[in-house]
């Protein structure tokens, strides 16, 4: 287990309610309170009447309707605590590559975030000598019976993203998708029940070479930790 981000105090709450997808209303010291929701998915495994929620505090209320945002909430099992807000994915990915230790590109000469690669803003590009490494990266916080999954929701994004992963395989340059996997999972696969042309385009990125990395890490104490473990990806079931 490994830090690899500092989020801070992380206040706790009840979950009421998401009256739309980026608000949801949480009991907080006996109060509701409006807190901002950055995730787009539908996590209702997750956010459901009742569940405890982790927020925190925002220190500029400057141009914001709400004083808090949504961080984290647990698990049913309540044995396990799962990062929910995706502004946090770019810092937590950054610092991950950086560590070249761990990272699967090992060491780099360079890493550049929001890089624009044809019709698509990809999150990273690592150059390695002469070598380019085209990488988009994804937050999985669904998972059932040690089966992370992703998405939850449609995602026309995502399918746009693989797509564009492909074309740059295919022209001669490296091209990966890094899975944030937030809850403890040995085992990956696409939710084709959700989302059947992302789970198609998937083994087509694989089958055509795009490197598919699910990550391991675990929200605990206010920390992210990268966790040192193999998740499986399942073969195509459709």
């Amino acid at each position: 287990m490994k830090k690899i981000l500092e989020i801070g105090k992380i206040e706790r709450g009840k979950f009421i309610d998401r009256p739309n997808r980026f608000i949801a209303e949480v009991e907080i010291d006996g109060k509701s309170e409006s807190c901002h929701v950055h995730d787009s998915g539908r996590i209702k495994e997750l956010l459901f009447l009742g569940n405890t929620i982790g927020v925190k505090r925002a220190e500029n209320l400057k141009n914001r309707k709400t004083k808090f945002d949504v961080i984290s909430a647990y698990t049913q099992e309540k044995d396990e605590e799962i990062l929910i807000n995706s502004a946090y994915h770019r810092y937590i990915s950054e610092n991950f590559l950086k560590d070249f230790e761990i990272s699967p590109f090992g060491k780099v000469d360079s890493i550049k975030a929001e890089v624009k690669n044809g019709d698509s803003r990809l999150d990273y590009l690592l150059k390695k000598g002469e070598e380019k490494i085209w990488i988009e990266v994804k937050g999985v916080s669904l998972s059932e019976d040690k089966i992370a999954k992703f998405p939850d929701a449609p995602s026309v994004r995502a399918q746009k993203h693989l797509k564009e992963l492909i074309k740059i395989k295919n022209s001669g340059e490296r091209a990966a998708v890094l899975l944030l996997v937030f809850r403890d999972s040995n085992k990956f696969r696409p939710k084709f029940e959700t989302d059947k042309e992302f789970s198609k385009l998937f083994y087509e990125a694989i089958e055509n070479g795009v490197e598919i990395y699910p990550i391991q890490f675990r929200l605990e104490n206010g920390n992210i930790y990268y966790i040192n473990k193999k998740i499986e990806i399942l073969p195509l079931n459709l």
